[in-house]
């Protein structure tokens, strides 16, 4: 095949050349051809047959797999899956990564440690949120001396700061007496923001449209940035809000190491996120009342460690963005779902009723309501398309293959959560009895919304108690309608189509829909 094309390619170089132009032309056009097909014969014909435990490489044009990851990641990674439960190989500036397919192969990169590491990914990530170089090596020493953070309150002994700010998040987010702290505070404040009086106050008259979107985000968002922060962020930055969104929307772009210019969206963001974190720490006392047990031990740590404001405000921003990455888009979706399912909205309203009347009852909710447990379930299952990564430190086996030290490994939910074998011949399809039919479906291989392994999120309790409460509340204190909206062309009212999901660029949590779609409801006080 290859001579085959060489020869094509000498005789169109041959009939062409007819003057000394064409002819410099033409030999450039044939050399070029000639390194084209012997690159690609070496990558992809050659180099497999060599090399037979590497993972398949993922055909690409030079330079790689850029620009298909960044406009579908999801899409890329389907084609590269095609059926195989085996990691395929893709090259990305340069860079190979790998990425796993097999339920089974999942679960041996969380039960890994030793060759696979998390903490080798996070220095870039540092950098990307605006540590600086020099200090990245300060944050992996363990300390001199014990301090404020130490074990009195059940911490661990001798930890590097980034592992005592891991081991800190999970202290406040894991079941317990701060978790149950945290999570008066966060409820608490949702059922203050779903007040009529509130909500009228923020979306003007009964009837008006609302973005749904909009709604959840405002709500979502503000209460966790005051929960973690008290309410002194706000008082130094109106916009905060805002500026996360903005964050959230590109940050996918750190983690990939996507280039960014000074002046663009994203880093306008994380500087003025970075800005209003210096300020709320060096500001008064005052500004910081309130803000949750997990914040001041994390900056007490930092500072006692001699880390400078402005380092300090990368970490506090990492913090931050690991808080609110999924609520307010999981919101949403669970929401729109429901509103487009009137059935299931009077099933959830019948069975979470008593638990919203008077006192929110976050137990029963969690423990008593198994149609609200499996939307929940079954909408992360769907919307989830968080691509989760682990550094290779030293060859790894993963089936017949080898993955190569110095690469990456990828973890895809979203091609876990359908995989047939676990979810029937159907798996996209938006269906949360399966969650009541089979309550294993929870548990297995192919179902990881919150990962696994070293960092198997400590939210995970949080989310579901927060996601639970904010829906039963809507649900219950409010009637939806959604209208006909004016049709692009504006000529004529049309239903409200569902929206889709946005899996246009990589993901690093539960998607959005796609932009300029959106639900628009109107709201009304629930009588009773």
């Amino acid at each position: 095949m290859l001579v085959e094309a060489l020869i094509s390619l000498q005789h169109a170089v041959g009939s062409a050349a007819s003057s000394p132009l064409g002819a410099v032309a033409f030999a450039l056009t044939y050399m070029t051809g000639i390194f084209y097909l012997l690159w690609r014969s070496l990558t992809f014909t050659i180099l497999p047959i060599l090399r037979p435990k590497d993972p398949r490489q993922l055909l690409y044009w030079i330079p790689g797999h850029a620009m298909p990851l960044i406009k579908d990641a999801q899409a890329l990674i389907a084609y590269g899956k095609y059926d195989r439960n085996e990691p395929f190989a893709m090259t990305v500036a340069g860079r190979t990564i790998y990425v796993a397919t097999a339920a089974e192969d999942i679960a041996a990169i969380y039960r890994n440690n030793t060759t696979l590491s998390w903490d080798a990914m996070l220095d870039e990530l540092l950098v990307g949120f605006g540590v600086r170089s020099s200090v990245i090596p300060k944050l992996w020493q363990k300390p001199s001396a014990p301090g404020p953070y130490d074990c009195a309150e059940g911490g661990k002994k001798g930890l590097s700061i980034v592992h005592t700010t891991l081991d800190l998040y999970k202290r406040q987010l894991l079941p317990g007496a701060k978790f149950d702290t945290f999570s008066e505070v966060l409820l608490g404040r949702i059922d203050e923001w779903l007040s009529w009086n509130r909500v009228q106050q923020r979306y003007g008259t009964a009837g008006r449209l609302i973005p749904l979107k909009d709604l959840c985000t405002e709500v979502l968002v503000d209460v966790t940035t005051r929960t973690l922060f008290g309410d002194g962020l706000v008082e130094v930055e109106a916009n905060i809000v805002r500026h996360f969104l903005d964050f959230n929307n590109d940050a996918w772009m750190l983690v990939f190491q996507y280039p960014q210019k000074k002046g663009s969206k994203l880093m306008t963001a994380r500087r003025r996120i970075l800005d209003a974190l210096v300020n709320y720490l060096e500001g008064s006392d005052e500004i910081r009342m309130g803000r949750s047990w997990l914040v001041e031990k994390v900056t007490e740590r930092l500072e006692f460690e001699g880390i400078g404001s402005e380092d300090i405000a990368a970490l506090l921003l990492m913090v931050y963005w690991a808080a609110n990455i999924n609520p307010y888009r999981l919101g949403f979706w669970m929401m729109a779902y429901i509103l487009f399912n009137p059935a299931l909205l009077n099933t959830l309203r019948a069975e979470t009723k008593c638990a919203v009347s008077d006192k929110i009852d976050a137990n029963y909710l969690v423990n008593n309501c198994p149609h609200l447990e499996a939307l929940y379930l079954e909408v992360m299952r769907i919307v989830n398309g968080a691509l989760s990564a682990r550094k290779i430190v030293a060859d790894t086996p993963m089936g017949t293959k080898i993955l190569r030290k110095g690469n990456t490994i990828l973890i895809p939910f979203q091609q876990l959560h359908r995989d047939k074998n676990a979810f029937g011949p159907d798996p996209a399809a938006f269906e949360p009895e399966r969650f009541l039919l089979d309550k294993s479906l929870r548990n297995s291989a192919s179902y990881k919304p919150f990962g696994g392994g070293v960092n198997y999120c400590p939210g995970r309790f949080l989310a579901k108690q927060e996601m639970l409460v904010f829906v039963a509340l809507l649900i219950n204190r409010f009637d939806f309608e959604i209208p006909p909206t004016l049709s692009k062309s504006r000529s004529s009212y049309q239903p409200q189509s569902f929206p889709e999901l946005d899996n246009s660029t990589p993901a690093l949590g539960v998607n959005g829909p796609v932009p300029g779609m959106d639900v628009y409801v109107s709201i009304r006080r629930r009588a009773g």
